[in-house]
């Protein structure tokens, strides 16, 4: 099965220095290793990953660009991971969702991801955030425990 991560989840699993890192890693390691699952990644949710694990206004200590783009490939390349790809259908979808729920501005991004998720048929998204997920009644946030 496809597990679809949101941003802060793969934040969380790359920067020790971030308060969710030992659940993250924990719960990522259980759903790939010992339940056969794949992660579910899609480009915007790899470029955002880049934006915040370099940023030194997060971090006290950013992942350098070289050293950030060196993680994001290897997840993108990585065997357990599903390359989700935007199709043509995502930019309308969002645009519908976006007026038919009413959304702000700030919601583009997950809205663009929840429609991305769906015309993939992912129906899963482990996210550190599921209230930004909740109005999308086809995706079923997986909220991490944290330890």
């Amino acid at each position: 099965m496809i597990l679809g991560v949101d941003t802060d989840v793969l934040v969380a699993w790359t920067m020790a220095g971030s308060p969710h890192h030992a659940a993250v890693r924990q719960y990522i390691e259980c759903e790939v290793r010992e339940e056969g699952g794949f992660l579910g990644v899609t480009p915007q949710v790899l470029h955002e990953f880049l934006h915040v694990v370099t940023d030194p206004r997060r971090f006290e200590n950013p992942l350098l660009m070289p050293l950030a783009l060196r993680v994001a490939q290897v997840l993108w390349d990585a065997e357990q991971t599903v390359q989700i790809l935007p199709t043509a259908e995502v930019v309308p979808r969002t645009l519908e969702l976006m007026q038919n729920l009413r959304l702000g501005r700030k919601r583009i991004l997950d809205t663009a991801l929840a429609a991305t998720l769906e015309s993939a048929k992912v129906r899963r998204l482990a996210t550190l955030n599921g209230g930004d997920f909740g109005v999308f009644s086809f995706i079923e946030t997986v909220e991490i425990p944290v330890i």
